[in-house]
């Protein structure tokens, strides 16, 4: 299969699956509803599609990293429970808010590689979704990650998993 195949079968798969997601967004059968995420998932599949064939995508992971994913929710609501416990700490006087930005070494692989590319969004993107922690930037050139931290701790599992040292 060539390119050009590939991606049209790639844009006739993305079409009915970008509607089913208008669906589950607008959780209505009305029908102007149905007509309008006809026209809006066609508009948008179809830009997809031709910025996907003119600058393709260079995001190649293992499903591995992907499924890194899972130890999000335990991260998500540890780091709520720590961002409340700092706040109230601060706020009664008991222990100040640290607020620290850190630098971690990070095995971030080669500049134009698609799987590290991957694993640098994906590591940029999960410790980012937690309230603790937020990352800055990752320098290939250097193999160092800049992030803040609510509360000094260690670098997370999750983390680690995708790069970081």
């Amino acid at each position: 299969m060539n390119k050009q195949s590939k991606s049209v079968a790639i844009f006739l798969s993305a079409v009915p699956i970008s509607y089913l997601l208008w669906l589950v967004m607008i959780g209505t059968f009305a029908l102007h509803e149905l007509l309008i995420g006809l026209v809006a998932t066609a508009f948008a599949t179809t830009g997809l599609w031709v910025v996907d064939f003119k600058y393709p995508a260079r995001f190649h992971p293992k499903l591995s990293e992907l499924l890194a994913i899972w130890r999000l929710p335990w991260y998500l609501l540890s780091g709520a429970w720590a961002v409340w416990l700092t706040a109230a700490k601060d706020l009664l006087g008991i222990e100040r808010a640290e607020s620290v930005f850190r630098l971690a070494e990070f095995n971030a692989g080669q500049e134009d590689n698609p799987h590290d590319i991957a694993r640098r969004v994906l590591a940029v993107g999960y410790t980012s979704a937690t309230p603790t922690s937020v990352v800055l930037g990752i320098n290939p050139r250097q193999q160092k990650m800049l992030f803040h931290q609510l509360k000094r701790s260690t670098v997370q599992k999750m983390t680690k998993a995708l790069g970081a040292r």
